[in-house]
């Protein structure tokens, strides 16, 4: 195995919106690897197999050795070439294997999975300039209709400063537990940023932002319950984040790419494509 440092495919803002008829999920469709836009990505994964479910990969989606790539042609070996290292494909393979619904996921046997691919790579030196360092975020969600509740488990890929690996669960809210968290009709409403949260927060919400988030965001944010919120108000107020997000960026640059199109999907029954 090649001793060659590896390069990372990614960069995504992700928005997770809870409503009472689903989980809406939207995303950019842009990749930034070297600094070079790869835009019309579908980044919003579901695994075969699993009606409920779906899988967004925040950060460095998949990592391999570009360096002889010229940049004309980078994008275009990204979508032809499978990666040594590809988090979202892992993740799927292991959620069609499984076939559980999230309140039944094994969390350790995941964290082995990712630890046997990740394994033979740092201890080829591939991924030492990524040491102490958040490699990913690997965010897995589904809906149970019965409920009405959605539920979201996002793991952080870690590699400390010595290149030791971990997978931990990133706290969303105060009711995070390993198992992730679960919205229900009466709680808060919520719209989840990952990825790109420093600047969503920082440049969409706020900042220069503002100015391209519309009416039905607004009026979302006059609604104080997951409950008052049907899934048509949902998939318009996170693809408006996400436009947004695009558009900020066009005046202050986004530490990785955000644009290139946005993907809309709503985990109800089974999971909609809308956008």
């Amino acid at each position: 195995m090649s001793s060659t440092a590896f390069s990372g495919a990614g960069g995504t803002l992700a928005v997770f919106l809870p409503t009472k008829d689903g989980l809406v999920v939207a995303a950019d469709k842009r990749q930034t690897p070297r600094g070079i836009f790869c835009d019309g990505i579908n980044k919003i994964l579901v695994p075969t197999g699993l009606r409920r479910t779906v899988v967004v990969v925040t950060g460095f989606i998949s990592m391999q050795d570009t360096s002889n790539i010229p940049d004309a042609e980078l994008c275009k070996h990204l979508a032809e070439t499978p990666a040594p290292l590809d988090f979202g494909r892992t993740t799927l393979s292991f959620l069609e294997a499984h076939r559980v619904a999230l309140k039944q996921f094994d969390g350790q046997a995941f964290t082995n999975r990712i630890h046997a691919d990740i394994a033979p790579y740092i201890q080829a030196g591939n991924l030492n300039p990524f040491f102490g360092s958040r490699l990913a975020q690997i965010i897995i969600a589904d809906f149970e209709p019965d409920m009405k509740s959605s539920m979201i488990l996002a793991l952080g890929v870690d590699l400390n400063r010595d290149g030791a690996f971990t997978l931990q669960p990133i706290p969303i809210s105060p009711r995070t537990t390993i198992h992730g968290t679960i919205f229900k009709p009466n709680d808060d409403r919520q719209a989840i940023p990952f990825g790109e949260g420093a600047y969503y927060g920082q440049n969409v919400i706020a900042g220069v932002g503002v100015r391209f988030l519309n009416q039905t965001y607004r009026i979302f944010l006059q609604k104080e319950k997951i409950s008052v919120i049907d899934s048509e108000l949902g998939t318009s107020v996170a693809a408006n984040l996400i436009d947004a997000a695009s558009r900020a960026t066009e005046i202050v640059p986004a530490p990785s790419g955000i644009g290139g199109g946005i993907s809309v999907a709503l985990i109800a029954d089974d999971v909609q494509f809308l956008k």
